[in-house]
C-alpha cells in the first residue's frame, strides 16, 4: 500500500494523522498541536522531514493557501486514501471525494480560522487534563428540526478530568452571510432559528444539551449584532443556546478555560466551559449523580459514520514509511 523507506509508524505518526482527519492544517499548527502528544515536536524541522516521508509514502498531500504568512504562503496538509485507510482500515467506508482534495480558495480562509481555533483549544485544554473527543468535522453533522436543516462547521465534546462533559457546534463567521433575512438558506437569523428549535426539542430533558459557539473574525460589532439577533429569536431567554467570541479575542488568551473571554446573548462573560467549584463540605461528594452533573451538555452522540473519531485499531500496525 505505501513505499517503504524503512521507517515504521509510530505512535506519533498516528497522532498526526489523526490531527488531519479532523481538519487540514499547516506545519506550525501541527507543530503547536504536538504539545497534545505522547512526544511533541520540539523542532519545526523535524516535524517537516516526517511530513515529508508520510508525503512520499502518499499517506497526506499539501497544497498552498491563498494567504500570505511571513512574506510566503503556508501549505496545507490533508490525508490521501491510503492514509485514511490505515487509520481506519482496509474496508473502511472512504468520506466523500472533497475530503482528499484542495480547498476552493474561497474557503481557505474559513478553513484556517476553523484550523486555528481548534489547535488552541485542544492544547490549552490539555494543559488543564481536557480531553476533545467525538470530533464530527465541517458539513457532516445534520441536524434537523421543524424544517430546519443545519450542517455545523465543527461539534465535539469536551471532558474535564472530574468527567464532566460540554458539547458544542461550531459556526465559523468569516462576514459573508447576511446576519438577518429568514429567506436567505445561508443567512445567521435561520441558523439561529434552526439551533433554538433543534435545542427546544431537548428542554424536557435537557436544558443545556450543547452550545452554539460563533466564531467571527472581522469585527466585534458583528458579534455583537449576532448576539443581540440570538436574544431576540430565542424561544426561552433562560436557556443558553448561543455563546461567541472575536477568533483574535480566543486566540490571544492563554486560557480560555479560565478566563471569561465568550459573552452570551444576555451579554454576560463565560469562560469556554463552566469552572468547577471546589468541594466546601464533606457531603458534596455524596450528591446523586444528576445534581452535581445538571448543567452536562450533549451533542446528539452519534454523527455519522464517516466523521467517527473513534480510537483507530491498528496503532501496532508494522507498516513502513
Amino acid at each position: 500500500m505505501t513505499k517503504s523507506l524503512q521507517t515504521k509508524i509510530g505512535r506519533r505518526d498516528i497522532e498526526l494523522l489523526t490531527a488531519l482527519d479532523r481538519c487540514p492544517l499547516t506545519t506550525s499548527q501541527l507543530r503547536l498541536l504536538s504539545e497534545s502528544f505522547e512526544q511533541p515536536f520540539a523542532e519545526e524541522g523535524n516535524l517537516r522531514r516526517r511530513l515529508r516521508a508520510l508525503k512520499q509514502s502518499d499517506l497526506v498531500r499539501s497544497w498552498p493557501y491563498a494567504m500570505a504568512n511571513d512574506g510566503r504562503s503556508p501549505h496545507y496538509y490533508k490525508l490521501t486514501r491510503d492514509g485514511y485507510r490505515l487509520l481506519y482500515g482496509e474496508d473502511v467506508q472512504l468520506p466523500r471525494r472533497r475530503y482528499f482534495e484542495a480547498i476552493s480558495p474561497g474557503h481557505h480562509h474559513h478553513t484556517n480560522s476553523l484550523a486555528d481555533f481548534l489547535v488552541h483549544t485542544i492544547v490549552t485544554g490539555h494543559r488543564q487534563g481536557i480531553e476533545l473527543r467525538h470530533y464530527a468535522r465541517e458539513n457532516t453533522l445534520k441536524l434537523e428540526s421543524d424544517g430546519y436543516v443545519l450542517y455545523p462547521d465543527a461539534a465535539f465534546q469536551l471532558v474535564t478530568p472530574d468527567r464532566r462533559s460540554f458539547n458544542f457546534v461550531i459556526e465559523v463567521d468569516n462576514g459573508t452571510e447576511r446576519v438577518r433575512s429568514r429567506q436567505d438558506v445561508e443567512s445567521i437569523e435561520r441558523k439561529l432559528r434552526g439551533y433554538d428549535r433543534h435545542q427546544s426539542q431537548f428542554d424536557a430533558l435537557d436544558p443545556a444539551r450543547y452550545m452554539v459557539l460563533f466564531l467571527t473574525t472581522r469585527s466585534q460589532a458583528r458579534l455583537q449584532h449576532i448576539l443581540d439577533l440570538a436574544a431576540m429569536l430565542q424561544s426561552n431567554p433562560q436557556r443558553t443556546v448561543f455563546v461567541g467570541v472575536e477568533l483574535s479575542t480566543l486566540l490571544s488568551c492563554l486560557n480560555p478555560f479560565r478566563d471569561a473571554v465568550l459573552t452570551d446573548h444576555r451579554g454576560l462573560k463565560r469562560t469556554l466551559i463552566p469552572i468547577s467549584p471546589k468541594p466546601s463540605l464533606p457531603q458534596e461528594a455524596t450528591r446523586p449523580a444528576q445534581d452535581r452533573q445538571r448543567h452536562k451538555a450533549a451533542v446528539p452522540s452519534h454523527p455519522p459514520q464517516e466523521t467517527s473519531q473513534s480510537a483507530p485499531a491498528h496503532r501496532r500496525h508494522h507498516v513502513t514509511v
